[in-house]
């Protein structure tokens, strides 16, 4: 990413400068998220509760299934724009769907638990199906750091009792809050292969 975008997108976050750049896409409970060419933008809101959203990312950049972050401070964050649809745009609020891509959520799961953080608060809004048919998990922010025995009955009906077992692989870990410095991160790219069809082009990001 280069310099003069990163400070046009601190510019707006902090300052609200530059607005005609930026789409608006969603709101959350704790930011609003914007887009800007291949990047989304999400500004944390002030009373929201999570604002750690980049770190986990940082985390979880080895994992196919969440998008790359780019930058992240304590009041915004910004990562890889994801093109498709959510669950939610193609089937609502019904969870059905979920078990098509049982194998790839419950995959997203484990890799998240190896780096310490529980998936929480999954659903069909920050459930993505990109238009190459793979999925994605584009919101982290209720992700957590400490298991929950909630979590635990959740995975456990939608996936059995295995992940259950995995839970107790994992132990607590803590971390620290960025600074408000930029953090800067890159890694090399990487290709995927289809593995269902889809058609849209819709582009969407939920918070």
């Amino acid at each position: 990413m280069k310099q003069s975008l990163l400070e046009e997108i601190n510019n707006f976050s902090l300052y609200g400068e530059h607005t005609d750049y930026f789409d608006y896409l969603a709101s959350g409970k704790d930011g609003d998220v914007y887009s800007r060419n291949q990047y989304v933008i999400k500004v944390f809101k002030a009373d929201g509760k999570s604002r750690d959203d980049g770190i986990k990312l940082h985390l979880l950049e080895k994992s196919i299934y969440y998008p790359k972050v780019h930058a992240f401070t304590n009041d915004y964050m910004v990562s890889d724009r994801v093109i498709g649809e959510t669950l939610y745009d193609l089937v609502g609020h019904d969870k059905t769907i979920q078990k098509q891509f049982e194998k790839e959520i419950n995959q997203a799961v484990i890799d998240a638990q190896k780096v310490g953080l529980y998936a929480f608060d999954l659903h069909n809004h920050n459930l993505m199906l990109t238009n190459n048919g793979e999925i994605r998990i584009v919101d982290v922010g209720r992700f957590s750091f400490e298991i929950d025995t909630h979590q635990l009955g959740f995975f456990r009906s939608l996936f059995g009792s295995s992940s259950n077992r995995r839970h107790r692989k994992h132990k607590k870990r803590h971390h620290h809050s960025s600074s408000k410095d930029f953090y800067k991160h890159s890694s090399s790219s990487r290709r995927y292969h289809r593995r269902h069809s889809h058609s849209s082009s819709n582009s969407s990001y939920s918070s």
